[in-house]
């Protein structure tokens, strides 16, 4: 059975009658030659921009499925006309499944419209389905990062569909949940029947899943991951079009609106003279720092690996250099430049020391990858510690300010303690890729993905150790909090995406993770401050809830 026929014989005929049907109202009056009302029109709108956004939005996951041969068709059975990798019958596919699922959604309003009840707002509600789905897509998202062949279909349609869900559940979960009677009367009847139609295709040949990438899960000839795909596609159209007609919907959506518009007011009256000077030169930095990170797995690609030292080395120095024009903000440059000092001696005696006698890491060694060294120790690696010590220590600062007098003389001791336990989690992503990338070696490797566990204890030690001896205080949070927050974000998207390092990914994006949650929790309504420092985002106002954690009036040293 050819696609076109699949089509013709399962899908159009039902189609023309829904379209008969549902719209009725619609081609009364336009026989009748009246012009419709706006309110006649917009279900209707709403199907056809779901439409819109299935082409949009599955098109190059498709693409990547046929491309990988997670699935795939006989050529004897399609047009031949292929749009990339797929025929055009399958983009054909798209459209129809979308308009017959849309249009029975709207039939099954109409009928229930009668015993519809207005939704309760649910904040709680709307957190925790958000955290459910999230929590999915993060599994599911990493099962497929680790390579998990079985599971690649499910994973797949997991990660490309809950995208999706999640942004419908973040923002109308409760009424979702107040039209749960017409969501399972309009989902279930064209999920079950679109599961018959392509298990009749796929015993007739006219598409193929590939067995080696799939679970097994079979109900008669149809695929587990088949069923979930087309539960899953009609589950994102039920939940759309119930979120775009719902009065509700519509009402959240003017909020958020009015909201936005009261934030941008709130950003214009702000004069040129409350923005911190020096803001533009930091901004700058970071942007050029931002372009590293993205230049880098390009750089990859194109020139081969063998340019990662050179470009992780142009990383460092750019992260320092939007680190140290952050700290200008608060300190004076040379009580920045006499701490720099400081901490780049005492973490190269510390390298030093720790690669020629196996002492504090553990037994290890740089290879000749990283150049510029000096007596075996390459001097990107003190620049290194120094870029990530002082965002750890604003990320800490921002944790224990509010418990500074409650702590009191132990706010010292533990300010020192977390701050190398912040530092550290960095290195959850670092050292397994570092070495993975031939940087360094471990003559005894270790339990943590190669790495020895003592290397860990070593960076605790010498870190709180360094924080406990240099004692910042008063550091400009907000950008440096950014750059924290971004390393930790890219960093698991470079190990997870790039670098095939699922592991590390997931066990820096959870550590490093708790610190950035924690600290970002701290500052309260503060966070309009800490994304001000984006490049590409206007600085904005400072009228936070937790105005204190800004930049000091007088610089530190001064």
């Amino acid at each position: 059975m050819t696609y076109f026929s699949v089509l013709f014989a399962f899908i159009f005929p039902p189609l023309l009658i829904l379209l008969a049907w549902v719209p009725r109202d619609l081609w009364k009056t336009l026989w009748l030659r009246a012009r419709p009302t706006s309110a006649m029109l917009l279900p209707y709108w709403i199907v056809l921009a779901h439409v819109a956004l299935a082409l949009i939005y599955t098109t190059p996951w498709d693409n990547y499925l046929v491309a990988t041969g997670v699935w795939y068709y006989d050529p004897d059975l399609v047009t031949g006309i292929v749009l990339g990798y797929v025929p055009i019958e399958e983009y054909t596919f798209f459209v129809v499944q979308t308009l017959l699922t849309g249009l029975w959604v709207l039939a099954v309003r109409r009928r229930l419209a009668p015993a519809r009840q207005r939704a309760r707002p649910s904040a709680r509600l709307r957190w925790s389905a958000s955290l459910a789905v999230g929590l999915v897509w993060l599994i599911s998202t990493f099962l497929f990062i680790a390579g998990w062949q079985a599971g690649t279909y499910l994973t797949l349609i997991l990660s490309w569909a809950l995208i999706p869900v999640l942004t419908q559940v973040s923002f109308g979960a409760d009424i979702l949940r107040a039209n749960w009677r017409e969501l399972v009367m309009g989902i279930l009847p064209p999920t079950l029947y679109l599961w018959l139609v392509d298990a009749i295709a796929i015993h007739s040949g006219t598409w193929i899943i590939d067995p080696a990438q799939t679970t097994g899960l079979m109900l008669g000839w149809l695929p587990f991951e088949e069923m979930l795909f087309f539960f899953m596609t009609n589950l994102i159209i039920g939940f759309g079009i119930t979120l775009m007609l719902a009065e509700e919907s519509h009402e959240r959506a003017r909020e958020m609106l009015e909201w936005i518009k009261a934030w941008r007011a709130r950003r214009k009256v702000r004069s040129a003279s409350d923005t911190p000077k020096g803001a533009g030169s930091v901004k700058f930095a970071l942007g050029l720092w931002l372009a590293m990170l993205i230049a880098t797995p390009i750089s990859l690609w194109v020139a081969g690996d063998g340019v990662f030292p050179l470009m992780a080395s142009l990383g460092v120095l750019a992260q320092l250099t939007a680190v140290l024009l952050a700290l200008s903000l608060g300190w004076n440059w040379r009580s920045i430049l006499g701490r720099l000092g400081l901490i780049l001696l005492f973490t190269w005696g510390i390298e030093w020391l720790g690669s020629t006698t196996g002492l504090i890491f553990g037994d290890y060694a740089y290879t000749s990858a990283m150049q510029p060294q000096l007596l075996g120790v390459p001097l990107i690696i003190p620049l290194a510690w120094a870029m990530m010590l002082f965002p750890a220590w604003a990320v800490v600062q921002a944790i224990l300010e509010p418990h500074r007098l409650r702590l009191g003389r132990f706010h010292s001791p533990a300010f020192a303690a977390l701050s190398g336990l912040a530092f550290t989690a960095w290195d959850l992503y670092l050292d397994p890729q570092m070495v993975g990338r031939g940087l360094w070696t471990w003559n005894q490797p270790g339990g943590y993905f190669g790495i020895p566990l003592v290397n860990f204890a070593g960076w605790w030690l010498v870190s709180t150790l360094l924080t406990l001896l240099i004692r910042p205080k008063r550091l400009p949070i907000a950008p440096l909090l950014l750059i924290y927050s971004l390393t930790w974000l890219f960093q698991a998207i470079g190990l997870g995406v790039f670098w095939g390092q699922a592991g590390p990914a997931l066990s820096g994006f959870l550590g490093m993770g708790v610190f950035c949650l924690w600290a970002w929790r701290q500052i309260g309504f503060a966070w309009g401050d800490v994304l001000g420092w984006l490049p590409f985002i206007p600085p904005l106002s400072g009228s936070g809830k937790r105005a204190e954690f800004q930049p000091p009036a007088t610089a530190e040293g001064e």
